[in-house]
């Protein structure tokens, strides 16, 4: 319908946007950008029905290096290596208890579980 001039725009979109994410195989400047701007993402969340699953991977942390801080809305932590300091923020606006939090470290990988908290977990509708 709208032929080589909607693909080549797109694909003027598609550039701008691995320019934006600093894709290195598209932008030489990637190579100079210091590493503590470029760092990927470390955990990742998950939102149950009844918990908050977050999962992160930290090769070259000790368990006792780690400090798991959660509260009624957020998850929080860190962690210090020689070679790299981990930091991972996550607030909710929905409240959660941190009575009720299992946190767990292995081969690298701290998986941590918090509950909601009464009155906040989602509920499974049935459809008439």
């Amino acid at each position: 319908m709208f032929g080589r001039d909607a693909e080549r725009m797109m694909q003027m979109w598609v550039d701008l946007l691995n320019e934006i994410e600093g894709s290195p195989l598209r932008n030489p400047m990637w190579e100079r950008v210091p590493d503590s701007i470029k760092r990927k993402q470390i955990g990742s969340v998950e939102d149950r029905d009844t918990e908050i699953v977050l999962s992160a991977d930290l090769p070259g942390v000790e368990k006792k290096d780690i400090e798991l801080k959660v509260d009624n809305h957020s998850i929080a932590f860190s962690a210090k290596t020689e070679e790299r300091d981990y930091d991972f923020g996550q607030s909710f606006d929905f409240e959660l208890n941190p009575e009720e939090v299992k946190a767990t470290f292995n081969n690298g990988v701290l998986d941590v579980v918090v509950m909601k908290a009464e009155g906040t977990q989602g509920k499974t509708i049935e459809i008439e």
